[in-house]
């Protein structure tokens, strides 16, 4: 993830420091500031019910909260379950969480329950994304102007698709995450290091978050490296001809505050990956290269491979035929183009060029990945691609950025009117948080895993959870709880086990094959399956036989192994 950094023409601005990126008398450490502040407040204000309503977390969110529990006590060295049957790389998007569960939930008291304070540490690494990617846009344009208008879009596109700004789910936490990391690697593309330690910090976020990122992640650094070095390849060659040791040294003394931090964020996302590959050698990764060689990756024709990748353009859940929706890449990538090279110059130009031809590269990955990767292109695969909404979005990022450098220039001619643009940029950006804000799903769901997708989604809280946990432990005090379940009956069973070790109440699964999701931790030694007391989760139906004890959201328990 380290990619040493060739100095070349733009010297001056490699040494551009964090605050004296910005210039026209704003920092873009305050323009950051600001875009994080006015996130985040706004996804507090629109989701104020976390501070007084009670939420105990099912289903995905379930499952990954048993985790959380293991990161609160740092134990937790693997990533969040995959229906496949393995963990992903690293722990880090659940360890935010588990800080966010520790500082609102357990040491303020500001929130009702255990989730809703792992809610509020969503909000806070969503507002840090997007003020990264606005410090980002800054740093190149050095307008406020140009920053705002990277704030509109990004909330205008979080109207259409709020979910990339609210929810929890992992496959919507990659979306920003994702965004942000190929941003700032078209701007060390385009030829400047200080933004290096964030493409460092995106891309190891998402290398932990889901195993298809160890092809993306490495593979868009090395398209990355190759940018940054074509233009200076004489006198890279020339100098590793000469002094390959002094040159390397010279280079590592001038970029230490670009590779320093870079390095540094290297190594913490390493440690659990590695500590993990010492103690359970070799882990998960032997079976990612299993999936990755197995019949059920890829395998699908031409035309499917196209209809999923063009899916990610259209706006809506249901998009027409393909052949018309292939003109909406293409049309937004001219007119974006267009827009750079009749608005734009200098620096900036080169950036938002470099930046639209890093996405075009990704943009070939992610149809290498669907063909050979995804083992599901239906709509209820479409998850798996949810970060390759990143594509549309920062094409409106280079469109927006550049209209907002054109309406600089024209409003900018004499100091009176120089706030005119700032003024106007803000409105729009005001504008499209407005609207961002008026889309029902920026209120986070409490209902679906995936609201788009209802019919495959289990419930992500269920306010039953509590009082079975209670009920089955007054009726067997003392006793461990050994369940067996029907399979779709997992959704409450996550939440189950997880309320279960907050209340002090062991239970475990007599059933081996769901240690994928619910850990060893929750399954059941011999000596606890003999000498436990047995219940049943059944599905949907009220069952046929046993006694009912109690119920949860689409779960009947009743007594004995089934």
């Amino acid at each position: 993830m380290v990619v040493p950094v060739a100095i070349g023409d733009q010297e001056g601005v490699d040494r551009s420091s964090w605050r004296g990126g910005g210039s026209r008398g704003v920092p873009r450490v305050l323009v950051a500031a600001a875009s994080f502040v006015v996130l985040l407040a706004v996804l507090v204000a629109r989701n104020a019910f976390l501070f007084s309503d009670s939420y105990y977390e099912a289903g995905d969110q379930g499952a990954n909260s048993i985790l959380i529990e293991q990161a609160r006590q740092f134990k937790l060295l693997v990533g969040n379950y995959s229906r496949l049957g393995f963990n992903h790389p690293g722990p880090a998007y659940l360890y935010v969480q588990a800080w966010g569960e520790a500082l609102w939930y357990d040491l303020l008291h500001a929130v009702p329950t255990a989730w809703n304070g792992q809610m509020l540490a969503v909000y806070a690494l969503y507002s840090v994304f997007v003020a990264l990617a606005v410090a980002v846009v800054h740093g190149w344009a050095r307008s406020v102007p140009a920053a705002a208008a990277g704030l509109a879009a990004i909330a205008g596109f979080a109207a259409i698709h709020p979910m990339i700004l609210s929810s929890d789910w992992m496959p919507y936490l990659y979306v920003l995450t994702y965004a942000l990391f190929i941003l700032a690697g078209a701007s060390v593309a385009a030829g400047t290091a200080r933004d290096l330690w964030i493409f460092a910090l995106a891309g190891w976020f998402l290398i932990h978050g889901h195993a298809a990122y160890l092809f993306f992640v490495p593979g868009m650094t090395v398209v990355v490296l190759a940018v940054l070095c074509w233009p200076r390849r004489r006198r890279i060659v020339a100098a590793l001809r000469a002094a390959p040791w002094a040159s390397l040294r010279a280079l590592l003394g001038r970029q230490r505050r670009a590779w320093i931090p870079a390095a540094a964020i290297s190594a913490v996302f390493l440690l659990p990956i590695v500590i993990n590959l010492v103690l359970h050698w070799p882990g998960s990764f032997g079976k990612y290269f299993t999936y990755g060689s197995s019949s059920e990756a890829g395998g699908h024709s031409v035309s499917a491979v196209i209809d999923y990748v063009l899916w990610f353009w259209w706006p809506g859940s249901t998009a027409p035929t393909a052949p018309f929706v292939a003109i909406i890449p293409l049309l937004g990538s001219v007119i974006a183009i267009g827009l750079v090279w009749w608005c734009t110059g200098g620096p900036v130009r080169r950036f938002l060029l470099t930046l639209l031809a890093v996405d075009a590269v990704s943009f070939v990955l992610f149809i290498a990945y669907t063909a050979v990767g995804v083992d599901n292109l239906e709509r209820n695969g479409h998850y798996i691609g949810y970060f390759f909404w990143s594509a549309p979005l920062l094409t409106l990022v280079v469109a927006a950025v550049a209209l907002a450098e054109a309406l600089a220039r024209t409003l900018s001619r004499t100091a009176a009117r120089r706030v005119l643009p700032a003024a106007a940029v803000a409105l729009v950006a005001a504008g499209a948080i407005a609207a961002f804000t008026a889309a029902p799903l920026s209120r986070t769901s409490t209902s679906y895993s995936d609201p788009a997708t209802p019919w495959m989604s289990p419930a992500d809280t269920d306010a039953a959870i509590p009082a079975a946990v209670a009920t089955l432990a007054a009726r067997s005090p003392g006793q461990t709880l050994v369940l067996n379940l029907d399979h779709n009956a997992w959704g409450d069973l996550t939440g189950f086990l997880v309320q279960a070790e907050r209340t002090g109440v062991r239970a475990c699964v007599d059933d081996p094959a769901w240690e994928f999701m619910v850990t060893s931790q929750f399954i059941c030694t011999p000596h606890e399956a003999a000498a436990g007391a047995p219940y049943y989760f059944h599905f949907t139906a009220v069952p046929e036989r046993g006694q009912v004890i109690t119920r949860m959201n689409a779960t009947w328990v009743t007594v004995g192994p089934s």
